[in-house]
């Protein structure tokens, strides 16, 4: 059982305390039929299919949708993580990268970690730092197909593991609806730490597979 994160709402606990947190994307008809970017939405459960929550990217009006079209991955986004009775529970904030990325993740209007895109050619690379515990890495290389995977090191071990699914390509060619999970394999991992690399994947699934 991870350690209790201190001032956090226990639903958000009891979303973390999950060993594998599945994460789906619910893609709207306007990405399938016209090829444009609305605000990304997802539903998360566990294995056993409990509904464990939804996220949901703030819209921000026109100038949402306009920098979705034109900034694409690149754009600064809110992404708020509520339970299932719509409170929300957690927020990812991501700024404005040209390059770089990175994803503040906000417990009770306080800052508890981040995870940015550090420079490299032939790997993408992800240093992760929370509650002032740092050290954890993402190394993945940019040549996969099929099943992605991005192990989560800290010290050299392998202590989380965020997965993308292939859902085939007759689907990939019709939607860019995706199902990624987060594995949690090291029991000392804190509900902080837990909840930062969390908000790791989604700025995966910005950076890696939104369609640009």
């Amino acid at each position: 059982m991870p350690r209790t994160g201190q001032n956090m709402n226990s639903t958000l606990e009891h979303m973390l305390s999950r060993e594998t947190i599945i994460v789906k994307q619910d893609t709207e008809l306007t990405n399938i039929i016209l090829g444009f970017d609305a605000a990304n939405r997802y539903v998360l459960f566990d294995p056993s299919g409990e509904v464990l929550g939804n996220a949901a990217e703030e819209g921000s009006g026109v100038g949402g949708w306009l920098m979705r079209q034109f900034l694409q991955s690149r754009r600064p986004c809110t992404l708020h993580i509520y339970d299932t009775q719509g409170q929300e529970i957690t927020t990812g904030k991501k700024p404005f990268k040209f390059l770089f990325s990175e994803m503040n993740t906000i417990v009770n209007q306080q800052n508890i970690g981040c995870a940015r895109r550090r420079f490299n050619i032939l790997n993408r690379k992800y240093s992760i730092g929370a509650s002032g515990s740092s050290g954890f890495e993402i190394t993945s290389s940019i040549f996969q197909f099929g099943k992605h995977s991005f192990d989560i090191t800290k010290n050299g071990l392998v202590v989380a593991k965020i997965t993308k699914k292939f859902e085939g390509m007759l689907k990939m060619a019709f939607t860019q609806a995706d199902t990624f999970s987060i594995t949690f394999h090291d029991k000392n991992l804190t509900l902080e730490e837990r909840c930062v690399l969390l908000l790791t994947l989604f700025l995966i699934d910005y950076d890696v597979f939104e369609q640009r």
